[in-house]
């Protein structure tokens, strides 16, 4: 079994990035002040020369962080560990250091594989929770793509009922009330490049079939027009929605999501890649002001990290966005400024004590997770989409835990 250890902050590297990253295996590997490779070398004061160590343990199918002995305590999720089962998406913290254990390596090789479907014609489908960054991938395949023409998105829920035709297609002066003069449409907007289709689930039904000829011809009849225009154009397209669901209570057609689906692409949300919060806070830093750069103390990125952004990347954008807005004095975020304006945020890890090793009990916090999953269990009778919720999981995860430590939901 193979995992990843990101190293996403170093008082030594404040601004990592989500690309250091070990590779767990089967061999031991130890993190601290005074290690040596391939172990986690940690250039922090607050940590303890051998600090904590992770196995895999063969009987578990699992790796397990254990503290050294530390001075300072090792955390996991915001609650001090002594011996802790590593599940994906960890967040830990040793001395003013943190790490994510990455265990499904969901980022794995997707911008890789988009790169490699981007110099192909054929349509992509992006797949996800809103936002997760679906156009943000959209504009990074039609970057890759080499093609010359515009990336042209349109979000197909907004659009108009009775003008949806004429504003993909196109129309012809006097076609309809008010249409006085000709319009191109988004398609012929797009010619040479990429139209990205976002919310294609939204699209109203009559106009599926249009959508379809338009993929398969490569060609448009604006509304009112005799003649087809012909078009260079890729496609991409977006949805939050269970299509093939949608197909089966028949609001989606069946060919058009099989034209659609040529490259699908299923990006994760914000939680099960929190490695990659650091990195997101600098670009929304920049996007608000390319002279800005926000620093994030150890607290806030902690806290950031394991929030569980029902709204993905939108909601960590706006935040940045708002921070960067109204704290012209400071281009450090810390936790009194989440204290203060995203108190939510904060409560993950505000308050709490960080004594030496000896004054910690052995299985506080959910040092061992077993312990909180058979809580949350009973307090939510065994309402796994609850209980997942509530620890910022999938539901798969709480069913791969349930196995891994022999409990069942009633349990």
């Amino acid at each position: 079994m193979r995992a990843l250890l990101h190293i996403v902050l170093t008082p030594s590297s404040p601004q990592t990035t989500d690309k250091m990253a070990l590779l767990l295996k089967d061999e031991v590997c130890s993190i601290g002040r005074n290690v040596t490779s391939p172990d986690v070398l940690i250039d922090d004061p607050c940590a303890s020369r051998l600090h904590a160590r992770i196995a895999y343990q063969p009987d578990r199918a699992a790796f397990v962080l254990e503290d050294a002995g530390s001075a300072n305590g090792t955390y996991v999720n915001g609650y001090t560990v002594d011996k802790h089962t590593l599940c994906d998406q960890d967040v830990i913290r040793i001395g003013d250091s943190l790490l994510v254990f990455d265990e499904r390596r969901a980022m794995d090789g997707l911008r890789d594989r988009a790169a490699s479907v981007a110099a192909a014609s054929l349509p992509v489908l992006l797949m996800g929770e809103t936002g997760t960054g679906k156009e943000v991938m959209a504009r990074f395949i039609h970057e890759k793509s080499g093609r010359r023409g515009p990336f042209v998105p349109v979000n197909c829920g907004a659009l108009p009922r009775e003008l949806a035709a004429a504003e993909l297609f196109g129309h012809t002066r006097g076609a309809f009330s008010g249409a006085v003069q000709s319009r191109p449409g988004l398609f012929v907007s797009a010619n040479g490049g990429t139209l990205f289709l976002d919310e294609i689930g939204d699209l109203p039904s009559d106009l599926q079939p249009a959508l379809l000829r338009a993929l398969q011809e490569q060609t448009v009849r604006p509304v009112g027009a005799d003649k087809e225009v012909p078009v260079n154009v890729r496609i991409v397209a977006a949805t939050n929605i269970d299509l093939p669901a949608a197909i089966t209570a028949n609001h989606f057609r069946a060919d058009l999501y099989a034209r659609l689906a040529q490259a699908v692409f299923t990006l994760p949300p914000l939680r099960e890649r929190r490695f990659e919060v650091p990195a997101l806070v600098r670009s929304f830093a920049r996007e608000s002001d390319e002279r800005r750069s926000v620093t994030l103390a150890p607290g806030a990125l902690e806290a950031l990290m394991l929030w569980n952004y029902p709204y993905n990347i939108r909601e960590l954008r706006a935040l940045i966005t708002e921070f960067a807005a109204v704290s012209r004095s400071s281009d450090t975020l810390d936790l009194d400024y989440l204290a203060r304006e995203r108190p939510e945020i904060a409560r993950n890890v505000a308050g709490r004590s960080r004594g030496p090793a000896s004054a910690r009990k052995p299985g506080t916090g959910p040092g061992g997770e077993r312990e909180r999953l058979v809580l949350l269990l009973e307090s939510h009778g065994g309402n796994i989409s609850a209980v997942a919720k509530e620890m910022g999981k999938t539901r798969a995860q709480i069913y791969r835990w349930l196995n891994r430590f022999g409990l069942s939901p009633r349990k």
